[in-house]
């Protein structure tokens, strides 16, 4: 049989009650021990006591012979405890010779050994204490009822135990209601959690003031959701995207391969142009599939770590490559001191290419395109422009859309480029801005901070 979990709040209840039973038990057992060990210590040095007078006037004992029950005249060698029954007896050769006192209702044996005993008999407990008499060998013994004392230790401990129940009893109680008062934040955290959707915007869970450690919880949980969606976002986005933009050139594709399926007798000439519109179509779908992997990317956070990024060699490098890939353009980049900021290579990489790309496609053929990389006011600039037809005024915010083409451009592309670029320079706390360049083209300037973005170190 399997037993269902016990709550938090029960298992915590359940705790303290037992750790409160225990602590009191052991508190009280040992408060009753103390007493218990004081009182008949208190007997034990009135029994020596005693026993000291009896040996100072042993003849005495002797010519009084027996003290019988019921005798209440005067106790000549001093009481133990107030009403309380005691008894004085001589021994001698190992046999009683004399008493004096009130005898317990069981015959006492003769002690073996000199030294303190207790004895028991009948339901009662006596205290003894032995002593050499003198040097013929007589013994002197004194004896005390301790009954109440006994009763007293019984009582404690019953005090002990009703205490420790009642403890255990209130502690259970309280624990449960403050329980209820403290474990409320997680209550509303788990209402929360069950009511979670990826389509909820805001904060999944309720905010958490206190205590602390259930708003750390609260604080945490909300991060983890909110990354999980814009992951699940981003998910959703490319699959979107991918879907749409992919099937054109796949239908293109599926419909040559048809036609040369159909007609493998086509005229060279044709064919040759089919399968370079295949290899078209093919280059499309790749550079389609990069870039909505780098959005993809972008989107879910799945950066790296921020490192220190020389931007001036970085804008070099691209520019340079960019050189090969478009080898009818000019690429000019002025001189730059060299500028240091903390962010992510492969982004910074992939948005200053696509800029360059982006030049050199929509610019005027044969162009010119120029390259600054600046600082000013904590800002670092890279700026690319062109020579190119511009794109309007009213449609530049539009361009930097995915899968946005300009009303003036007929080069090939993706409509990724600028987004792309917008979405790096969000990553790196920065903005694009698109404007008019001086030949009338279009100027794309990348400003980002130059000093330690949010979560990152102190640089140079």
């Amino acid at each position: 049989m399997k037993l269902a979990p016990r709550s938090l709040r029960s298992r915590i209840t359940a705790a303290l009650a037992l750790l409160v039973t225990v602590v009191v038990a052991l508190a009280g057992l040992v408060i009753v021990a103390r007493i218990d060990h004081r009182e008949r210590s208190d007997v034990d040095r009135q029994l020596a006591a005693r026993a000291e007078k009896v040996q100072q006037d042993a003849d005495k004992l002797l010519d009084q012979g027996d003290h019988q029950e019921g005798d209440h005249g005067q106790d000549d060698y001093g009481g133990l405890l107030t009403g309380s029954q005691s008894l004085v007896r001589l021994i001698s050769n190992g046999q009683v010779v004399a008493e004096r006192g009130e005898s317990p209702p069981f015959p006492l044996p003769v002690p073996e050994r000199d030294g303190y005993a207790t004895i028991q008999g009948d339901g009662q407990t006596w205290r003894s204490l032995t002593q050499p008499l003198n040097n013929t060998g007589d013994r002197v013994e004194v004896l005390q009822d301790i009954d109440d004392l006994q009763r007293r230790r019984g009582d404690n401990i019953a005090i002990v135990a009703a205490i420790t129940l009642i403890a255990a009893v209130v502690t259970a109680v309280g624990t449960w209601l403050i329980t209820r008062f403290l474990f409320h934040p997680l209550q509303r955290l788990r209402t929360g959690a069950l009511a979670v959707s990826a389509d909820v915007t805001g904060p999944a869970l309720p905010a958490v003031d206190r205590p602390q450690e259930v708003a750390d919880l609260s604080h945490a949980l909300n991060t983890m959701l909110d990354q999980l969606r814009t992951s699940m976002e981003a998910t959703r986005r490319f699959t979107a995207d991918a879907g749409h933009e992919l099937r054109t050139p796949l239908t293109t594709l599926g419909m040559t391969l048809e036609t040369l399926q159909r007609n493998p007798d086509l005229p060279e000439p044709q064919r040759t142009r089919a399968l370079e519109a295949m290899q078209a179509e093919h280059q499309r779908l790749t550079r389609l599939l990069t870039g909505l992997q780098a959005l993809a990317r972008g989107d879910a956070h799945a950066l790296p770590e921020r490192t220190a990024v020389d931007l001036s060699a970085l804008v070099t490098e691209a520019a340079h490559h960019a050189t090969r890939r478009h080898t009818s353009v000019t690429y000019r980049m002025a001189p730059a001191s060299p500028v240091t900021i903390q962010g992510w290579p492969t982004g910074l990489r992939l948005a200053i290419d696509n800029l360059l790309d982006n030049a050199a496609l929509h610019g005027r053929p044969d162009g010119v395109v120029d390259i600054q990389l600046s600082r000013h006011s904590g800002l670092a600039r890279i700026t690319v422009s062109d020579d190119g037809p511009g794109i309007p005024p009213d449609q530049r915010h539009t361009m930097k859309e995915r899968f946005a083409r300009g009303s003036r451009t007929h080069a090939p592309g993706s409509g990724l480029g600028l987004a792309l670029v917008e979405q790096q320079a969000r990553l790196h706390y920065g903005s694009l801005h698109l404007g008019q360049s001086r030949s009338g083209g279009l100027q794309a300037v990348i400003s980002i901070p130059a000093g330690p973005g949010p979560g990152t170190g102190q640089h140079d």
